[in-house]
């Protein structure tokens, strides 16, 4: 995971149910929730591939993972095809961060420079975004947080740096979903939009 994980880890137990039998997508253990591993590392998932799974899921859990989608749609159409009716997804995109990076960027490309993580080339591609996440505390702290780094609005910026953003609309052909938030300021920057969905039938 992360030099984050303290504070991100409760934030998703709080908000995951793990409803057996569970897909973890982009994980390599099961030191946060139980459930069959699907990552690049085994060969056996990769989320710009046309992947399916072994099976049918009544739960998929993604987490720091969904931003190395270059089609963020086609990734939720494949996560409701791999799940059980009334099936349960959770995803979360984030911002921010790159700390292995010189300079801080909102999203994954600005003056030439796009992030990559866990190996070079590996690169991060997307975000899930709605005008009313604005509204959202966590969210307007990190607006008021990256004006501190230069930038001067937070809408603005994703869609100058971020290669392909997802509408949270789109998600809702698929999915009954909300949403929640968490911003994390030290040690380094970052915002996580959490996605609870269950599949409609």
């Amino acid at each position: 995971m992360g030099i984050s994980d303290h504070l991100v880890v409760p934030f998703y137990k709080k908000h995951i149910v793990n409803y057996l039998p569970t897909a973890l997508l982009g994980s390599i253990s099961n030191n946060m929730f139980e459930g069959d591993l699907y990552d690049r590392k085994f060969g056996n998932w990769d989320i710009n591939s046309d992947w399916n799974l072994n099976k049918e899921y009544n739960t998929i859990i993604c987490t720091r993972c969904a931003y190395f989608a270059k089609d963020p749609e086609r990734f939720i159409k494949k996560c409701y095809d791999n799940l059980e009716d009334n099936g349960k997804l959770y995803v979360d995109w984030g911002l921010g961060d790159h700390w292995r990076f010189k300079n801080f960027k909102v999203g994954w490309v600005k003056n030439g420079e796009q992030e990559y993580a866990y190996g070079t080339n590996n690169f991060l591609w997307s975000v899930v975004w709605d005008d009313g996440f604005l509204e959202n505390e966590q969210c307007k702290i990190f607006e008021m947080e990256i004006k501190k780094k230069g930038y001067n609005n937070l809408k603005d910026a994703i869609f100058k740096e971020v290669p392909c953003v997802l509408d949270y609309e789109f998600i809702k052909k698929y999915f009954s979903v909300s949403y929640d938030i968490l911003t994390i300021v030290n040690p380094y920057l970052q915002m996580y939009v959490f996605i609870s969905g269950t599949k409609h039938e």
